[in-house]
């Protein structure tokens, strides 16, 4: 039987558990530990200070910015994601100069065509009906158009133009989309009624599997793959692979990193940083 007098009193300091600190870590603190571990040759470790660092305003952003120029993608990675929460110019150039393609991923694969896409189009946030929707529009080999909600991956409405569609173009300002037609006819569309309206003064061009994004990356699509050159570098930046045949058609987003593409997979891909 235990003594009273060897039982925890109310006023007593009780140490609830002891925690052994694995062989070989040192825990470090401060500046000089976020230098260190930052230092590590562990990516875990380097990720780790970025994510420490980042609650700190200027020696966070300055590590965000190496970051970026790690020799891991994993750790790239985190620190893109990071520095996109920043608001400082400087984390904005870095921003700017830095090439997420390397990054990308495919985020989503929008089915329904039943035959493969002849053409595509991509507008985020500018339009006047629908102010925070991300649109794209897919055309396929059959004459069908549709429309999506990209955010949620889900089909809004579909026209048929009873014609192969080779180029569309979105007019945010109108809230419309235009196409053209393999026959050069052009007709436009309300994104709000869903009706047919006068063509829009942006007429599309007939450009559907090779886009130039700022004048700096040429995006191709390239057999089953997307292939993304860095036009100041003359050199190819990334290989984007996931579609089962040949890829048709690609766009980029003007307003944040975001390229779709189309394939005779009769698929929509959806590729970004996540």
């Amino acid at each position: 039987m235990i003594s009273p007098v060897n039982q925890p009193q109310n006023d007593d300091a009780v140490l609830g558990g002891q925690v052994t600190v694995p062989a070989g870590s040192v825990v470090l603190g401060g500046l000089d530990g976020l230098r260190r571990r930052f230092a590590s040759d562990r990516v875990d470790q380097r990720i780790a200070a970025l994510r420490e660092g980042q609650t700190s305003t200027s020696v966070g952003l300055d590590f965000l910015i190496q970051g970026l120029q790690d020799s891991s993608l994993q750790v790239q990675k985190v620190a893109y994601l990071l520095l996109q929460e920043r608001s400082e110019l400087k984390a904005k150039k870095a921003l700017d100069d830095y090439s997420p393609y390397v990054l990308f991923e495919c985020l989503a694969t929008l089915t329904g065509h039943a035959a493969g896409i002849t053409a595509i189009a991509i507008a985020t946030r500018h339009f006047i009906y629908r102010p925070d929707q991300e649109i794209l529009i897919s055309a396929s080999r059959d004459g069908v158009v549709k429309v999506w909600d990209l955010q949620a991956g889900e089909e809004l409405f579909s026209v048929n133009t009873w014609s192969i569609v080779f180029a569309i173009s979105i007019d945010a300002d109108e809230d419309s989309f235009t196409i053209r037609t393999k026959q050069q006819v052009v007709k436009s569309w309300s994104l709000r009624t869903e009706e047919v309206v006068t063509p829009s003064q942006k007429q599309p061009r007939s450009i559907a599997s090779v886009t130039v994004n700022e004048g700096r990356h040429l995006i191709s699509g390239s057999r089953k793959t997307i292939k993304i050159w860095d036009l100041h570098a003359a050199r190819e930046v990334c290989l984007l692979q996931g579609h089962s045949s040949l890829v048709t058609a690609v766009a980029v987003s003007g307003d944040r990193p975001l390229l779709v593409s189309g394939s005779e997979d009769h698929t929509v891909k959806v590729w970004g940083v996540a």
